[in-house]
């Protein structure tokens, strides 16, 4: 047997015998959801699901006619010799469709095109055409073409596909019941995603002013979780705000299909797929986890990702020169260097370990023809994102680049970069375990593409830390980016360990085996639901509904030129400030400029060239103290040479906001601004003193 012709099997999967008996699971898992959901205490979780049914169809309808619909479109062009099972599909059609709309956005501003509610209606109603017809014509050729033994594709087909369709749809339940009450997304960087998000609807496409909400003049930030929302907006017509929290959220719940996608083509094993599933879904503390740090983009990149390796995997293996599956390739690949640059980065050395692993035995005639499939890949990618790359050295980026790759950089940043601690938050102990073992039995059969994942471990580890090997980097692939990725290559292998130890209860007591592996999908996945509900604590959420009280007062009371100065905190050993309160989102809530710009101040280029100094200037002047001292200060604003320095900069307000994000996993104890002191000075004068929020007006002279 040719080494790449080994593939981990399941006895589960293939016996017919066995297979019958698992088809019992949905109807299991519909009743056990129900028991030990309560049972876990979250059953007010399902009462919020059937009060909100009408409110969870949107996300899902958006889901299907954004993402799933024209993924399967391109694929039924562009893949049509795939051997790709339902669930499969719709897991690499999810992350296809999710490359597509920063594409399409990019298209469109070449071409001087608006892209509005319109075009979008008319994007889905041609998806929706190529996919029916897609269906049609192969529905015609199947009844044509002899049938082959169905018998066992059916049966697991009965079973996996409602099972993975249960699991999706409580993983979002739990994930959408998360961020119900949120106003806005988490944490600092859902500022800037709501403003690119908004600017985008406002602008009907690609934009580079920032105005008004701030005086930047680029953009070149990645924006491919962006344009996704914008899409979701315009189909639907909710805010940005709600845009981002939700599109974050249903992505999030798309990372079960993309594992099990995964997981199916690297292992043969759909058992194993689904182990996978429910891993990344109710156990792992990531992805899940990314919402508490409005990490979005992401997880939007990590579903792209998925699509990525698997297209690639399938063009590299392809025996003929596909130029189709190689376009395929390319225009995944294309929506994922649109979407995240870091996992991009990271994917590279990921792909060239599967080539190198899966043309390992190969002839040297073939070895070249693969090496001709991936630079035509290449050429379809660069051909798509060209412009974007050029647009990019515009901004401040590729200094950033260079910044952080100087040798005193790389002195202070050695321990940053090193490998974090996997246990608890990146990966739980015992998937590490499972994933371990995994590996020995991938190892001890010879599946090299079950191997494949341990590879992509290393290439990623390896490209966050690259001074190991003596090369520059240090700070473009941040260690804990690569750590953020590991759950997609830990659960396929952590997937296989548990799919034998349900071949080895299938051979014991092969009619027993059933209730072990629903109690444990049943309790697994009602136990994640329980530790999910609360996943976003109360000083994670910047903005409260005092604050958006607050803000209307001030669009209502003050004149628009006002000026406010809010709270805010260093960050990146300096290099920039956030917000740490809803006075941050004044610009965005009440049309009112600020001290503290969005956090893309440090990567755009601004209308003024001082401008990014002079907000750290007068930052630094407030605090007084550096801003590379991050320890927490109380600022006076009452001292002469500070109000004077107000005066001088134009701020007439103070804006102190009813929650300030203080706490584990935020910035643990950022600065803030002393409004006791304010209170009894005759420079300033309470005007709004409400459920937390307070305003104060600098007292003309």
């Amino acid at each position: 047997m040719k080494p790449f012709d080994s593939a981990l099997k399941s006895n589960v999967l293939r016996s017919g015998g066995a297979t019958t008996r698992y088809a019992v699971i949905p109807a299991l898992l519909a009743v056990g959801w129900l028991a030990a959901i309560a049972v876990f205490g979250s059953s007010d979780v399902l009462v919020w699901a059937l009060s909100s049914a009408g409110r969870l169809a949107l996300p899902a309808g958006a889901a299907l006619a954004l993402w799933i619909v024209p993924g399967m479109a391109l694929i039924s062009l562009l893949w049509r010799d795939h051997t790709l099972s339902v669930i499969e599909r719709i897991g690499v059609a999810w992350g296809i469709g999710a490359a597509l709309p920063p594409i399409l956005l990019l298209l469109a501003d070449l071409l001087d095109l608006p892209w509005n509610r319109l075009t979008t209606i008319m994007y889905v109603v041609l998806a929706v055409s190529v996919w029916l017809f897609a269906v049609w014509r192969n529905t015609k050729a199947s009844e044509r073409a002899p049938q082959r033994d169905p018998a066992n594709g059916r049966i697991a087909q009965g079973y996996i596909v409602p099972l993975m369709i249960g699991l999706v749809a409580l993983a979002l339940i739990a994930r959408l019941y998360t961020t119900r009450e949120m106003l806005v997304g988490s944490n600092v960087d859902s500022y800037h995603h709501t403003l690119i998000v908004q600017l985008l609807v406002e602008r009907q496409g690609l934009f580079q002013s920032w105005e008004p909400y701030a005086p930047l003049a680029t953009l070149t930030y990645h924006y491919g979780f962006h344009a996704n929302a914008a899409f979701v907006s315009w189909l639907t017509g909710i805010p940005a705000t709600r845009a981002v929290v939700e599109v974050g959220q249903i992505m999030n719940a798309a990372t079960l299909l993309t594992v099990f996608a995964l997981t199916v083509r690297l292992t043969g094993s759909v058992i194993a797929g689904v182990w996978a599933a429910l891993i990344v879904g109710f156990y792992n503390t990531l992805p899940a986890f990314l919402t508490f740090w409005g990490r979005n983009p992401f997880v939007t990149s990590h579903v792209i990702l998925g699509a990525v390796l698997i297209v690639w995997i399938a063009a590299i293996e392809s025996p003929r020169h596909n130029w189709r599956l190689l376009a395929l390739a390319g225009i995944v690949s294309a929506g994922l260097s649109l979407s995240h640059y870091q996992t991009t980065i990271l994917a590279a050395p990921m792909i060239l370990v599967s080539l190198l692993t899966l043309r390992l035995h190969a002839s040297p005639g073939m070895m070249l023809a693969t090496l001709g499939h991936a630079a035509t890949i290449g050429a379809v990618a660069l051909l798509l994102t060209l412009p974007w790359l050029l647009h990019v050295s515009s901004g401040y980026l590729d200094r950033n680049v260079v910044h952080a790759m100087r040798p005193e950089a790389a002195a202070g940043q050695i321990l940053a970069a090193a490998v974090p601690a996997l246990a608890p938050l990146y990966l739980k102990g015992p998937v590490i375990a499972a994933a371990l073992i995994g590996l020995a039995l991938a190892a001890r059969r010879r599946s090299w593409h079950a191997l494949l994942p341990a590879g992509w471990v290393l290439a990623a580890l390896a490209t966050a830390m690259p001074h190991l090997l003596g090369l520059p980097g240090i700070g473009v692939v941040q260690g804990d980016v690569a750590a953020m990725i590991l759950y997609l290559m830990a659960t396929p292998l952590a997937g296989v360990t548990l799919a034998s130890i349900g071949e080895v209860l299938e051979r014991v007591a092969p009619r027993l085996a059933i209730i072990p592996i629903a109690t444990a999908i049943i309790l697994v996945s009602a136990w994640g639901v329980g530790w999910q509900r609360d996943l976003v604590p109360a000083y994670m959420r910047m903005v409260t509904p005092a604050d958006m009280q607050a803000m209307e007062w001030v669009r209502a009371n003050t004149p628009p030129a006002a000026r406010f100065i809010v709270n805010s905190h260093p960050i990146y050993g300096g290099d920039m400030i956030v917000g740490t309160d809803a006075g941050w989102w004044l610009p965005f809530f009440a049309g009112r400029q600020t001290n503290v710009p969005p956090m893309t101040y440090g990567s755009e280029l601004s209308v003024d060239p001082q401008y990014a100094l002079d907000i750290n200037a007068l930052a630094r002047d407030l605090r007084r103290r550096p801003l590379t001292d991050g320890r927490p200060v109380v600022i006076d604003l009452t001292l002469p040479e500070t109000i004077d320095r107000l005066r001088s900069a134009g701020y007439t307000f103070v804006y102190s906001g009813a929650q300030s994000i203080a706490g584990p996993g935020g910035i643990p104890a950022p600065d803030r601004i002393d409004t006791a002191r304010l209170r009894t000075s005759p420079h300033f004068r309470l005007v709004y003193d409400r459920d937390g929020v307070e305003i104060f007006e600098l007292v003309t002279q």
